[in-house]
């Protein structure tokens, strides 16, 4: 299999490296949001959700290029 040349793959890793950041950075702000509201509806009674994908979805990205990277190894 012949890999594609540097012109066409560096722009597709900024970009893919980007998108990650993107959604770590959405992920940390999801769970800093449930935790707020982990404090405000605890003195109601209420319950929260939210807070268990928010750190699921920051897992699955920050493990995404090690699964990547596993899946693309050259032989």
């Amino acid at each position: 299999m012949k890999s594609l040349p540097g012109n066409v793959t560096e722009p597709i890793y900024q970009l893919l490296g980007w998108l990650g950041w993107l959604v770590l950075l959405l992920c940390a702000s999801r769970i800093i949001w449930a935790g707020a509201l982990l404090i405000v509806r605890s003195h109601r009674g209420e319950s929260v959700e939210g807070l268990l994908g928010a750190l699921l979805g920051g897992v699955i990205v920050g493990s995404a290029g090690l699964i990547a990277g596993a899946l693309y190894a050259p032989a």
